[in-house]
């Protein structure tokens, strides 16, 4: 037997994993939404496209995308906006609200076994034409199982309704509080953002709490926003959240803005984050604090590469690890998603990159 031939000592020759020549890439996509934990349904040609990070591997890869059942009728054409919530009630469940040719859609699916989706066919506005991109956001403080939703009307002004999150594996949410219609002063509304934010505990039980909801909207290319306390009831825990709204102003800002605001609020401290892309190009990134809750700070605009087409759809979430906050954002522009990171510092974005989600796999496909 021949002696094994000698193996110089040298690196490896390891490349850059490339699938384009082997993977189908994502189709083009339009209005989408991004879950906490970097799941994304998307609304592409043949309909809604669900995939998502994987996040418990270091390379940190994008799964191959598969549409939502009975869905080709709401395609990257007729979608005009999404949201979603994870739900959590005896069977968590993540849940997909879709406006299209005037009507709401949802789906849910479990999270336990991750079974198929299902259409939730009830809709709390069947009586009103609705448009543009919705929002979702779940209340705080001791009612914290109850959600608001909060849909742009056809006519003008924003709907809002509650369910306190009960559901079931076929029916979905159970039952929807009546609808308020606010803000009409602002006539068409195009997209809008919700959050919740703490308020003053009334009674030594918490049975009655005075929490609010926080509104940013666009209208004619211009932001607004609203803040409303959620009531409740004297008798506490039979109270609905019914949203008073107070009469919106705007927010100052250079030029116009377009596609969806993101509004969200930093921990437990009432501070709120808004970002929203600019007609210019780029993103605008403001705060309201605690201590100046009756104005918006514009910290940074994230200036993107030129010739990159306008964001047409943006979602954000922030995250604390190891004791400082971070922000994930995607940005969907020219029917292509962008992946953009950074941490909360005195130059927030600042050597921040664009990553370009191009088909399953790392990050540059």
């Amino acid at each position: 037997m021949s002696p094994p031939s000698t193996v110089p000592s040298a690196p490896l020759p390891v490349t850059a994993l490339s699938t384009k020549s082997w993977r189908s890439e994502y189709p083009r996509i339009g209005q989408f939404v991004m879950t906490e934990n970097d799941e994304i349904i998307a609304a592409v040609p043949g309909g809604l496209l669900n995939f998502k990070r994987v996040n418990d591997h270091v390379s940190k890869p994008w799964s191959e995308g598969r549409l939502l059942p009975n869905t080709a009728m709401l395609h990257d054409s007729s979608v005009t906006g999404l949201a979603a919530a994870l739900i959590d009630s005896k069977d968590p469940r993540l849940y997909v609200f879709c406006v299209s040719g005037g009507t709401l859609y949802i789906f849910n699916r479990s999270t336990k076994d991750r079974s198929s989706w299902v259409n939730d066919c009830y809709s709390p506005f069947s009586e009103y034409a609705i448009s543009g991109t919705p929002a979702v956001a779940s209340s705080r403080g001791y009612r914290s199982g109850w959600w608001n939703l909060a849909i742009p009307c056809q006519s003008g002004g924003l709907l809002h309704t509650s369910t306190d999150g009960s559901s079931s594996y076929y029916s979905g949410i159970k039952a929807w509080e009546p609808v308020d219609h606010v803000a009409k002063s602002l006539g068409i509304i195009s997209s809008v953002s919700i959050a919740t934010i703490y308020g003053e505990t009334i009674d030594w039980d918490f049975s009655r709490e005075k929490n609010g909801m926080v509104m940013v909207c666009i209208a004619s290319g211009r932001l607004y926003t609203a803040d409303g306390e959620l009531s409740r009831s004297s008798s506490g825990y039979t109270g609905n959240p019914r949203w008073e709204a107070q009469a919106p102003t705007r927010i100052r800002h250079p030029g116009k803005v377009t596609g969806n605001p993101i509004l969200f609020v930093k921990d437990f401290k009432n501070q709120l984050d808004l970002l929203v892309p600019s007609a210019e190009g780029g993103v605008f990134h403001f705060v309201r604090t605690a201590s100046t809750p009756d104005k918006w700070h514009m910290i940074a605009r994230i200036g993107f590469p030129q010739g990159l087409p306008t964001t047409s759809c943006l979602a954000v979430h922030s995250e604390r690890s190891s004791g400082r906050r971070h922000f994930r954002a995607m940005i969907q522009s020219g029917g292509r998603l962008y992946y953009v990171t950074t941490t909360e510092s005195y130059e927030p974005w600042s050597g921040s990159f664009l990553r370009p989600i191009v088909s399953p796999g790392p990050f540059s496909g």
